[in-house]
């Protein structure tokens, strides 16, 4: 199969690259939301000496942040197909 023609690639395989880079990020930025939520939750805690209270916040923040993302990319994918 010859995924090449004059025009360059075919529509599907444009499609199926473009899926697959989406797809390669959205477990990044579910994890990079969590730790950053997480992070900064944890800097305000040892900043104000406080319970961990900044750091339980600002973790749902980043899981909310996370899913959010995750959401975004299923609609998006919906709406392709």
């Amino acid at each position: 199969m010859n995924i090449y023609t004059k025009s360059g690639m075919k529509n599907d395989t444009k499609k199926l690259l473009k899926q697959l880079t989406w797809a390669s990020t959205v477990g990044l930025q579910v994890a990079l939301a969590i730790f950053i939520g997480l992070a900064i939750g944890v800097w305000l805690d040892s900043r104000f000496a406080t319970f961990p209270w900044f750091t339980l916040v600002f973790m749902m923040f980043g899981v909310v942040a996370g899913f959010l993302n995750f959401y975004r990319f299923i609609k998006r994918q919906q709406r392709e197909d």
